[in-house]
């Protein structure tokens, strides 16, 4: 009984690993989506992206939060992020099918970018790297990016390569402020079990794993895009004329004309003698009394 129950699991494990490898051979899909609708976030990746939606409704969880009013996973089987020399295909580009889906009427307000392993796989210089990932975020624009980080496990080489194509991204963060990194690479290193036997595709546990990935990043991604959107409020202060009040202090002088008394003289004779009185005059000082008078004026200042 044991045996045939570890017979079946056997059996159940290698259906799933070639049912995997055959239908990524030619996989790929694109969410439908309402033409020139929004916000809309878009999930652009390669067969890593399409298994997440197969085995483990990626898009259906990300649009279930309800944030997004079209939420279009993309992923095609072998998806670079770009072509360094010229190419003619253009679901196998990550630039050339963004395009598409922009002439298709997808406005999107974010983006998440899950690419990468494809060209470790392809392309060993630096400086390739730096010219793709710059060559998409340009395509995109100026909207919220999140890009996961690649890990690809299949040689040391390439593995190697992973490690320099995220150094690359780290790099190009500061000169793209709209670029934040989810790091899906550091979910595999802790947990190698989420790989498939190829070293590059997933497991059903690590499917659902990266499934749950997009959901967080779709929700962090969300909160970008409002903060980026959301109506500025400015304060205005108003300065209200200023009424000032003077009262100004008007003294008048009241000059008080002299008085002057004359005292007439006065002679009397008597019979006898005679007595005169000198003629006096006596003049009373010139007084001159101020009456400080005070006059109230209002005057309006406009600043």
């Amino acid at each position: 009984m044991f045996r045939v129950k570890n017979r079946k699991s056997l059996i159940a494990k290698l259906l799933f690993i070639a049912l995997t490898f055959a239908v990524s051979i030619g996989a790929g899909s694109s969410t439908p989506f309402t033409p020139n609708t929004g916000p809309s976030l878009l999930i652009l990746g390669d067969s890593i992206t399409w298994g997440a939606d197969y085995f483990a409704k990626a898009q259906k969880l990300v649009a279930g939060d309800g944030q997004w009013v079209n939420v279009v996973l993309d992923g095609q089987y072998s998806r670079r992020v770009a072509f360094p020399t010229p190419n003619t295909s253009i679901r196998m580009s990550g630039v050339k099918s963004y395009l598409k889906l922009k002439a298709a009427g997808l406005n999107p307000d974010a983006v998440i970018v899950a690419l990468g392993s494809n060209d470790v796989a392809l392309e060993t210089k630096v400086e390739v790297y730096e010219k793709i990932i710059r060559d998409l975020m340009n395509t995109i624009g100026n909207v919220p990016v999140t890009w996961l980080t690649v890990n690809r496990r299949d040689t040391k080489a390439i593995f190697a390569r992973s490690v320099t194509f995220n150094t690359v991204l780290v790099k190009l963060t500061t000169e793209y402020p709209n670029l934040v990194l989810s790091d899906w690479s550091a979910i595999i290193n802790d947990n190698p079990k989420l790989m498939a036997w190829d070293k590059v595709h997933l497991t059903p546990t690590g499917y659902a794993t990266r499934a749950k990935s997009y959901q967080s990043s779709a929700r962090e991604i969300y909160e970008r895009y409002w903060i980026a959107t959301a109506p500025t409020t400015t304060t205005t202060t108003t300065t209200l004329p200023t009424e000032t009040t003077t009262t100004i202090v008007a003294t008048t002088a009241t000059t008080l004309p002299a008085v002057t008394t004359t005292i007439v003289a006065a002679t009397t004779v008597l019979p006898t003698t005679t007595v005169a009185t000198t003629s006096t005059t006596t003049t009373l000082a010139s007084a001159t009394t101020t009456i400080a008078t005070t006059t109230t004026t209002t005057i309006k200042t406009n600043p």
